[in-house]
């Protein structure tokens, strides 16, 4: 599903958090939202995903204006999306994590397990091995590692089959080979859905996006692919050149 940005504004108070940005999102495509802290990259994906309200410009979501359609009726939509904090039932297994966002899904029983080997226990299976937490179905979603825990969150993201996916640092605080498997995660999924992912891990950023937008202090001031963004001087300056 395309997603398209159009003259967006945010302000809070007198300041213009994001001021005048356009973006063009084509489906099944992967775009990085890149910059330093402050620019605006969560305000935007906020915006996107019908958490906040822009002053003016609009979102649209393939061909259905969203602007102000609240957050629930975007994931009808087909949004799902990633936050920077964890979002997980921590005193529920982490099978039953993944089981509950099946079944808001499918919008059947609540109960997690409704008759012995039903599709939903089935599903819950496939995805906690594609995800490398089989062996932690059991356990308490509270009681895992933070990096378990964002491959959790991603999992259960995916779980509602979204056509566009919004991710919010997922590598945050994730060692090394977490981060391997977050990407390796990502590199996998069908081109049916279309990634937004706001990271500061460049070398993530660069193995998966296609085109590359980067704010500063609200203003986009590049837009293309990873090598001619890397290379664009306004970039350096503003943010890769601190890394």
């Amino acid at each position: 599903m395309e997603v398209t940005v159009t003259d967006l504004t945010v302000r809070f108070g007198a300041v213009a958090v994001l001021d005048d940005v356009d973006l063009e999102i084509a489906s099944g495509e992967r775009r990085a939202l890149i910059g330093p802290n402050g620019a605006g990259k969560t305000t935007l994906l906020n915006v996107i995903a019908g958490e906040l309200r822009p002053a003016q410009g609009s979102v649209r979501l393939g061909t259905r204006d969203a602007t102000t359609l609240p957050p629930w009726k975007r994931a009808r939509l087909g949004l799902g999306r990633t936050f920077q904090r964890s979002t997980l039932f921590g005193q529920l297994t982490v099978a039953e994590n993944v089981a509950l966002a099946v079944r808001a899904r499918i919008r059947g029983s609540w109960r997690f397990w409704p008759g012995g080997q039903h599709p939903v226990r089935e599903e819950v299976g496939k995805r906690l091995e594609a995800a490398a937490l089989a062996h932690l179905a059991n356990r308490r979603a509270a009681n895992i590692g933070h990096g378990e825990q964002r491959m959790l969150e991603l999992e259960l993201a995916l779980a509602a089959s979204p056509s566009v996916l919004l991710l919010d640092e997922p590598m945050a605080g994730l060692s090394g080979a977490e981060r391997q498997s977050v990407l390796n995660r990502l590199l996998t999924l069908p081109r049916q859905v279309t990634i937004v992912i706001v990271e500061h891990d460049l070398d993530a950023v660069f193995a998966i996006a296609e085109r590359v937008s980067v704010l500063d202090h609200g203003v986009k001031i590049a837009d293309g692919g990873p090598a001619a963004v890397r290379a664009d001087p306004r970039v350096q300056e503003a943010y890769i050149g601190a890394f």
